[in-house]
This record gives structure tokens, sequence and C-alpha cells, in this order.
């Protein structure tokens, strides 16, 4: 996996000492790469876009855990910065096809 807990915990500015939370954010990176690989059909190839789209990921799903939105459409919208990354993975022939062996 590209983007480690520490890295993610950086992001998301939480102490690397606090870790009641540690399980729920590596599931979160785990279901970002995912995410990214089912809306592309591109692997991660350990590039800093693609990193940083499952940084985007992680954080816009760590805010917003709940069921219930206060502001309407928070939960159904990706941040554009997520969504312009995952088109341009799509789109990027640098990125291998998830059904290529290599």
């Amino acid at each position: 996996m590209a983007v480690t807990l520490q890295q993610a915990k950086n992001f998301l500015k939480i102490d690397s000492d606090i870790t009641e939370d540690d399980e729920m954010i590596t599931s979160l990176i785990t279901a970002a790469d995912e995410y990214i690989k089912n809306q592309t059909g591109k692997k991660n190839n350990d590039d800093a876009l693609y990193n940083q789209c499952i940084l985007l990921l992680v954080a816009h799903w760590h805010e917003n855990r709940t069921i219930f939105a206060g502001k309407p459409g928070s939960l159904s919208q990706l941040p554009h910065s997520a969504t312009a990354l995952i088109q341009h993975i799509a789109n990027c022939d640098a990125y291998s096809k998830v059904d290529d062996e290599s």
C-alpha cells in the first residue's frame, strides 16, 4: 500500500500517539485505493498524484463519517480536487491498467 497510516494521520493532523482511530483510518486508506482503482481501472504505481487522491478521499470520508449530513450534499459529493485527480488517473497512460499483469 502506497499511503501509510502515519502519512494519513499527518494529513488529517492527528498526533501519532492518538491511536483509537488507527484501524478506521487504515480501512479508509484501503477503501480509497479500491475506490480509485474501481473508478479508473488503473493501479496505484506509488505515484504522488494517486497517493494525494487517496489522502483527499480519506480526509473527506474521515470528516463525513455520519450517515446524516448537516450540510446538503456533503456526504454524497466528493471534493472537486479528488474528482479531478480521479479523472486524470483514468485518462492518463502513465498508470497501469488493473487487468495488466505487469
